[in-house]
């Protein structure tokens, strides 16, 4: 189909260009974030579950609310990461040194 006038040019162009933008941003880039969020709620966990001696599904319920994705995917990131959550477990970090790590979160 050819744009009939300039704007119509310019917003064919404009559409490559952004989806050509995010295919390209998508290939490779997926889950840049995700062993650091994957550590985070390794030691979210853990201040849940040990510190707080919350039962498993309401420490998931709870960081449900926190990470904005389902139960089920935050439990199979935990499964995962098992080996963390034990070495987590095994080092005891204090509420102080989980501040420390990560102040954004409430450890009161």
């Amino acid at each position: 189909m050819q744009p009939s006038n300039i704007n119509d040019t310019r917003l064919a162009h404009t559409n490559l260009y952004f989806s050509a933008s995010i295919r390209s941003q998508k290939k490779g880039k997926r889950n840049v974030y995700a062993l650091d969020r994957d550590a985070c709620m390794s030691y979210r966990f853990y201040y849940y579950y040990h510190l707080e001696r919350a039962r498993f599904d309401d420490a998931i319920m709870l960081m449900e609310r926190e990470f904005f994705i389902s139960g089920r995917k935050i439990a199979d990131r935990l499964t995962e990461n098992n080996e963390l959550l034990k070495d987590i477990a095994l080092n005891a970090p204090s509420h102080k040194q989980l501040k420390q790590r990560y102040p954004h979160f409430n450890w009161n």
